[in-house]
């Protein structure tokens, strides 16, 4: 089973089976390890076990490495898509036009054959109230990114509302651009940790080899020794092992929005608003629940905020954020409607723009809700000029957070770069054992 769907996966990223290719590759594979067992004056035996344990990790080697370039591809292709749609979008106020300019765009592949599924769906559907918004959706099912989404809800309701879409189209472009210079930044971070890792294993593997030219030196074989063999073995297998973690959490999606811990963060709220402030166990839960929400809450409250702005273009700051409701990350609705109801109950007070998230002490939160206070009373002056300071604030505040996403991806790289050094330092210290006790042996006799 594990087999065919590891079989699946290497089709999905576009492997295709040539003769010739695994040949070279495996080819390849068996002449490194080779070297490696030449150098580490490996036995046979030994030498078998590598050449077997390889043979078995290489195509989850070719799996990262098809991956990779599959993730990138997909990135590539949607950041085209998305910039293209929206110039093009501008010009027409339409989705099936834009659409259409897409298929001129892209040549034969994964995104222009689903754009072609979404554009045959608004030509050829008559039985559906929201063609244009369902033909979107295939795109979206295809690439879930949050950012599409938003950008597809807004072209469905320029086009079915209409009105003065120019600033929103701006908006967009700059979320855009700063979604993908920060996936730059995290390709090329991928790239200089993956080079860390592998410059950490090589080095911890030199350092070892030492103590085999001081035996040398001194006419001991440690090298030949059966428990040298073992360890030297294990190392190198746990070395390839470690290198193959690495690759495989480098390897990551730039399109995939993650959800997966969102009905958690969910439960973990309501959980944390029913704790007693007076129960010290349940004081110490609660500290530990808003420690762990509030970095959340940091990197979704922004997400928020853009389509906040985005409805700000065409409704008043009322029925904006009560229409953001269903477009809300998930851990934000249980707040957003504490906050909606408190509304209703004081509508013209700025208490509940302040009582906002206001048990997570989010000065960004805190801020933007003022602004917001501001605009919804009239208080602040220009409201056009509001506006647009809501934009500048939204676009850092999601800018930062997912920052922060990307750094948590990366967390743990650490343990690993310092991993073969940790199993090459055993490795030396067993050598170091064995060299002294032969030695002494020999020196005896």
């Amino acid at each position: 089973m594990g087999i065919r769907r590891l079989s699946d996966e290497l089709e999905k990223y576009g492997y295709v089976f040539s003769l010739r290719r695994s040949a070279l590759l495996y080819g390849t594979m068996f002449l490194c390890i080779f070297a490696l067992g030449r150098f580490f004056a490996l036995h046979l035996t030994a030498l078998l076990v590598l050449f077997a344990y390889s043979l078995i990790l290489l195509p989850f080697f070719i799996r990262s490495i098809l991956k990779n370039r599959y993730h990138q591809k997909r990135f590539s292709d949607l950041n085209i898509y998305m910039e293209q749609f929206l110039y093009s979008f501008q010009k027409s106020g339409k989705i099936l036009t834009t659409l259409e300019d897409m298929l001129l765009i892209f040549e034969n592949g994964h995104m222009r054959k689903t754009i072609e599924q979404a554009r045959d769906h608004i030509l050829f559907t008559f039985n559906e109230s929201r063609v244009e918004k369902n033909a979107l959706a295939i795109i979206e099912e295809a690439y879930p990114y949050d950012g599409l989404k938003t950008m597809h809800r807004f072209a469905y309701s320029t086009e079915v509302l209409g009105g003065d879409y120019e600033d929103s189209i701006l908006l967009l472009l700059e979320a855009r651009r700063m979604w993908a210079d920060r996936v730059y930044v995290l390709q090329q971070e991928q790239k200089v940790k993956r080079r860390e890792v592998f410059l950490s294993i090589a080095v911890s593997l030199l350092l070892c080899s030492m103590i085999f030219l001081i035996s040398s030196r001194l006419e001991v074989d440690v090298a030949a020794h059966p428990i040298v063999q073992v360890i030297t073995t294990l190392v190198l297998m746990s070395d390839m092992w470690i290198f193959y973690i690495a690759d495989k959490r480098l390897t990551v999606g730039f399109v995939e929005s993650d959800h997966t811990n969102d009905a958690e963060m969910v439960e973990r709220y309501r959980r944390m608003k029913r704790y007693s402030d007076k129960n010290p166990i349940e004081r110490l839960a609660r500290r530990a629940a808003k420690k762990t929400l509030s970095r959340e809450l940091e990197k979704q409250f922004p997400n928020w905020l853009m389509e906040v702005s985005l409805l700000l273009q065409t409704e008043n700051v009322s029925v904006a954020i009560t229409r953001s409701y269903e477009l809300a990350p998930e851990l934000l609705k249980p707040p957003l409607q504490e906050f909606l109801l408190e509304i209703a109950e004081k509508p013209d007070e700025m208490a509940p723009y302040l009582h906002f998230l206001d048990e997570f002490a989010l000065p960004e939160v805190r801020s933007s809700m003022k602004m917001l206070y501001s605009l919804s009373s009239g208080t602040g002056g220009n409201a056009r000029g509001q506006i647009a300071d809501i934009i500048r604030r939204s676009q850092q505040l999601l800018d930062k957070s997912e920052k922060l996403k990307n750094e948590d991806s990366l967390a743990g790289m650490y343990a690993l770069f310092l991993a073969p050094q940790l199993t090459g330092g055993c490795k030396l210290l067993v050598d170091m054992v064995l060299l002294l006790v032969l030695y002494l042996k020999e020196s005896l006799w």
